[in-house]
């Protein structure tokens, strides 16, 4: 399956993003560059802050 995989907000989820990524490859499956290119896209969102649900509402 191809599997786009976006992060917004902090830290943590770069790195959540990252670790899915990693997991994802593992099990198979392939990262792609563009949602379009995609069979799922996952969208890792943070609102712990404003600026984060900003980010997130954007």
């Amino acid at each position: 399956m191809k599997v786009y995989l976006h992060s917004i907000g902090c830290r943590l989820n770069q790195s959540e993003i990252e670790t899915m990524a990693r997991q994802l490859l593992a099990s198979g499956h392939e990262i792609v560059d563009e949602a379009s290119q995609a069979d799922k896209v996952v969208i890792n969102t943070c609102a712990v802050t404003a600026e984060a649900a900003r980010d997130a509402r954007s």
